[in-house]
């Protein structure tokens, strides 16, 4: 019988896989940083082993972001996984944009990127 996975060890794992593939950092390359196979990462990724403190802890610092950063997402009321805040594409846009040296092109950008969004309040 299959062990049946914990919502939130999917979340964080999927969460994982998110800001993995944005900044495009291989399984192998993950693995390696923290000490453990390839074939951990993909377990981690999907929720079939559950991520240590420690563990998530030296992931959130190869990635440079705050372990909550894994948890966004999560309705704490009932722990069922809400549904995801960013997309694979969303994040590696917002990080293109943050990349953005100069201000005015990134507030412009922004005001382009409002006026095509169909349900923003103008």
């Amino acid at each position: 019988m299959k062990a049946q996975r914990d919502p939130i060890d999917v979340h964080v794992g999927g969460r994982l896989r998110l800001i993995r593939t944005a900044r495009r950092l291989s399984l192998e390359e993950l693995g390696r940083r923290i000490g453990v196979t390839y074939q951990q990462i993909q377990k981690y990724e999907t929720g079939a082993n559950r991520i240590s403190a420690s563990t998530l802890y030296r992931i959130a610092q190869i990635f440079d972001t705050s372990p909550t950063f894994f948890f966004e997402g999560l309705d704490h009321s009932d722990t069922e996984v809400a549904e995801p805040v960013a997309s694979r594409e969303t994040l590696q846009s917002s990080m293109a944009i943050g990349r953005i040296q100069d201000v005015e092109v990134r507030h412009r950008l922004r005001m382009l990127i409002d006026a095509l969004d169909p349900t923003a309040t103008r």
